[in-house]
């Protein structure tokens, strides 16, 4: 007869379906390779790098975390080898820092969580290590006279608007539309070429979350990963301070500091919309029993100006508190 779990108690690890090595050489190969895949892409392929650190996160919460990144460390070695054979080994630079910041990462902190750690605090610790991570590396190539990120952006910008532009004096557009587009355009360029760094932070908040929460969905019924909800990311009061203090100095501060805040209060809106979006999905699943309806939803509040007030949601959850609103409701 199967003994009853007391009321409360964590589920117990499941066993392995598949023997541990091949789940570690299964785990590294397809990160490897998925890291391979959307590089050869190009600039389009990192709105797929989320996915990199998905096999190696999963592999955390089964197999624990050493295995994880151990993982971790074969497809950084697989990596390196292509680039090495590719391109020689001044190339190994840079495919072994993908590698580590998006699958190592997840994987140490999905591991954490196996461990006994607060998913939503492991996130979170993800978030902002990935952020001053990223910030660092991509700081040095512009301290050793190399063009930033930002003026690279800006060059891709310079030579996109022109032909933007004659594709829509092809289509006949009125002078007025056209203008306004490219006012537009140099605005979006401006903006990237000044708050580079809050951009490249904000894209890691949102790109981690993916990485860390589809990895623990995709091992369930791992007790860890059951545990690991994104209905159930909360984020603690001492970053609300923390966002008003940036947007205020964004606002009124001159020079150095506007950038420098400008690059924090994009980070925290980022988080601030991931919190918010997590309420909703709390009160989708509970509201709406058909998954197309949640998708709908879900595409809906990324547009502007929704994802506004998804993040103000996210940002006065914690006074609020709406998810316990919403159930004594």
């Amino acid at each position: 007869m199967t003994a009853e779990l007391a009321p409360g108690a964590p589920a117990p690890q499941q066993p392995a379906s598949r023997p541990e090595w091949l789940a570690l050489a299964l785990a590294a190969a397809t990160t490897a390779l998925l890291a391979v895949l959307l590089l050869s892409i190009g600039p389009l392929g990192m709105f797929g790098l989320p996915l990199v650190g998905v096999p190696v996160a999963r592999l955390a919460h089964r197999g624990g975390l050493g295995t994880a990144l151990l993982a971790t460390g074969i497809a950084g070695a697989l990596m390196a080898g292509l680039a090495w054979l590719d391109g020689g080994a001044r190339d190994l630079s840079s495919p072994l820092a993908l590698v580590a910041l998006t699958a190592g990462l997840p994987a140490f902190f999905s591991g954490l969580v196996r461990q006994g750690a607060d998913p939503s605090r492991e996130y979170l610790a993800l978030a902002v290590s990935g952020c001053v991570l990223l910030g660092a590396l991509l700081l040095l190539p512009p301290a050793m006279g190399s063009p930033s990120m930002g003026d690279q952006v800006a060059a891709a910008f310079d030579g996109m608007i022109p032909g933007a532009m004659a594709s829509y004096s092809k289509a006949n557009v009125d002078a007025e539309t056209m203008a306004r587009v490219k006012a537009t355009l140099e605005a979006a360029r401006d903006f990237s070429r000044q708050y580079w760094v809050g951009l490249v932070g904000a894209f890691w908040v949102l790109s981690s979350a993916v990485t860390f929460y589809t990895g623990a969905r995709s091992a369930r019924p791992a007790a860890s990963a059951q545990r690991t909800r994104f209905e159930a990311l909360s984020v603690p009061a001492v970053f609300a301070p923390l966002f008003v203090a940036a947007g205020a100095a964004w606002a009124l501060a001159p020079g150095v500091v506007r950038q420098a805040s400008g690059d924090v209060l994009l980070p925290l809106a980022a988080l601030y919309f991931v919190a918010g979006l997590s309420i909703i999905c709390h009160f989708a699943r509970r509201w709406l029993r058909i998954g197309v309806l949640r998708i709908g939803l879900y595409a809906l509040v990324v547009y502007f100006p929704m994802s506004v007030g998804v993040a103000l949601l996210g940002l006065f959850d914690w006074y609020a508190n709406f998810r316990r609103r919403g159930e004594e409701a």
